[in-house]
């Protein structure tokens, strides 16, 4: 189940500016919403009001999550960037480095 890209997200951690995170999610966009509304009911409960955040940042979740999308599904890293709107804005690490100015090999 594309092991590297887990990989490449336990790498990157170090990386990550302020309250941004990282979860590993289906690189086709079209699987993106039905994989997040999975990952948010998969994920333990933590607060009596939990964020999005407490569901991507559970990596359990998240791998039970990619274990139910279609066998083959590409896998990609998105990176959140913490926005005080609740927008969910995401991108690609290589973006994040190139804008906040990161060395980061991949």
């Amino acid at each position: 189940m594309n092991e590297e890209v887990f990989e490449l997200e336990k790498r990157f951690q170090p990386y990550l500016l302020k309250n941004d995170y990282t979860f590993v999610g289906p690189k086709d966009q079209s699987l993106l919403e039905p994989f997040i509304k999975n990952v948010n009911m998969i994920a333990p409960v933590v607060a009596f009001s939990r964020e999005l955040r407490h569901a991507l940042d559970n990596k359990q979740a998240i791998r039970k999550a990619c274990n139910l999308l279609p066998q083959g599904t590409k896998l990609r890293v998105y990176v959140i960037i913490d926005n005080k709107h609740g927008i969910l804005a995401h991108g690609e690490i290589e973006e994040y480095c190139r804008q906040n100015k990161i060395d980061f090999e991949i």
